[in-house]
């Protein structure tokens, strides 16, 4: 356990860094104010698009949803970037045994796919960290040093999540490759009991890590790790989050990890929103956000060639009269994985303030309505797995009825997402009813995290 003194002395200076990096983040996104003179500009190929759900609001103050969409562009390089990957194994007591078997052999099978112009290392934490092969590069005799030694290592200790993040961002700091990916894939099969323990805490050393260009993705492994924990390193960490109930699935988990890697084509992604006036944006579902001023961040994951991905925001608009008005301004930033290159696409989200219930009715924009609907899904399953593990079944039940009486009301909704959704809710409510409780709050936070997102 890390002494109190230490834990307050380690809590004041991450609440100090926090300005810094959002500071830093903002420099590094921002090449001109977001606004309404900001053109609407795809570099690269990228694309990125928000809009309300209908292009016309009545007038008076009230919440309303901005969903933005972000497209890659499908053409990519044949070769795969160069990676350098930091594998980081929870190797605490609670491992013992099949998990750090499968875990250690799972990991050595990564390792055998990466060629020499990739580099990694491999790590592992418990109570403390340890380097088990230092960042190289991919060589035969570095591969085959790194299988000794990880075939050497045992359980031991508690879990100390922070130092494993830690050592692993000092291996990635130390990569002999200029270029390409950095990526740490952290495992954990418990709850953080040791170094920084905090959830806001560990998710604020994720985001430092993930400022100096690592992403970090998290695997939750078995029942009894913290998935709220996990999610928010991925969400921080500009990375993917993945539950692992059985360690044997570690191996097609750690293959989809690296095919995903492919064809990654941007990193270090991230939106700056500016609030237009007399608008306030209020939270963007399913995601972390920064804000400092009228500007506020919101790290996305790396994306891939042709991959689309959603964000949806919730404002609170204040307009003055009717008339046009600008509700945000859009401006997403990313290096180009290909040559390290900073890059940014920006757009506007726009409405016309009108006295005409009609016309707002047939303003409606379908696809910003399919990514709202699938974002207050998200929302709705994780307020059930909070209110399931206070209130029990019957009343996380209640929430999920509500969003799917909200779902079929929606008249704007494509069948085939209201299909979806309802599966979704259906899956939940039998899950709270049947499965093992801390199995069905994993199993439904996942399925938060994939709608959202």
């Amino acid at each position: 356990m890390v002494p109190a003194a230490h834990r307050v002395r380690t809590s004041l200076a991450l609440a100090g860094a926090a300005g810094t990096i959002v500071a830093a983040l903002l420099l590094h996104v921002r090449t001109r104010p977001p606004g309404p003179d900001a053109e609407d500009i795809a570099d690269d190929g990228m694309r990125v698009d928000a809009r309300l759900t209908s292009s016309q609001i009545l007038p008076g103050a009230m919440d309303h949803n901005v969903a933005i969409t972000i497209t890659a562009p499908r053409a990519h390089a044949e070769a795969r970037p160069p990676l350098s990957l930091a594998v980081v194994i929870d190797r605490s007591g609670s491992m013992a045994g099949e998990p750090l078997a499968n875990a250690k052999a799972a990991a050595a099978r990564l390792i055998q796919q990466l060629d020499g112009a990739d580099a990694f290392a491999v790590v592992t934490y418990s109570s403390g960290d340890e380097t088990v092969t230092a960042m190289a590069r991919a060589t035969e005799s570095t591969k085959a040093a790194a299988l000794a030694g990880i075939e050497g290592i045992s359980e031991d200790g508690g879990t100390c999540i922070s130092c494993g993040i830690t050592r692993g961002a000092n291996e990635l700091a130390r990569t002999p490759i200029n270029r390409g990916l950095r990526r740490m894939v952290l495992i954990s099969d418990g709850q953080a009991n040791e170094g920084i323990y905090d959830r806001s805490e560990l998710a604020q050393l994720a985001a430092d890590t993930a400022a100096h260009g690592v992403s970090i993705s998290s695997v939750g492994v078995g029942l009894d790790f913290d998935e709220v924990t996990m999610t928010n390193l991925a969400n921080v960490g500009h990375g993917n989050y993945y539950f692992v109930e059985h360690t044997r699935e570690l191996d097609a988990m750690f293959s989809r990890e690296l095919g995903g890697l492919t064809e990654t084509i941007a990193a270090d992604a991230r939106l700056l929103l500016a609030d237009g006036p007399g608008v306030h944006i209020e939270e963007a579902y399913g995601y972390p956000m920064m804000r400092t001023g009228d500007h506020v961040i919101v790290p996305i994951a790396d994306l891939r060639a042709g991959e689309t991905r959603k964000v949806v925001l919730r404002v609170h608009v204040t307009p003055a009269r009717t008339g046009p008005l600008t509700v945000i301004g859009v401006e997403l930033g990313w290096r180009r994985v290909s040559d390290g290159a900073a890059r940014h696409a920006t757009t506007t989200a726009r409405a016309d303030i009108v006295d005409d219930p009609a016309a707002v009715q047939a303003s409606a924009d379908l696809n910003a309505i399919e990514s709202v609907e699938q974002a207050l899904s998200a929302q709705a399953l994780e307020e059930a797995s909070q209110v399931y593990e206070t209130h029990g079944a019957d009343a996380a039940q209640q929430v999920i009825e509500r969003r799917g009486a909200a779902v079929r009301e929606n008249k704007n909704l494509g069948r085939d997402v209201a299909d979806r959704l309802e599966r979704a809710n259906a899956e939940a409510i039998v899950n709270f009813h049947n499965a093992a409780p801390t199995k069905a709050m994993k199993v439904t936070r996942v399925r938060a995290y994939e709608l959202a997102h």
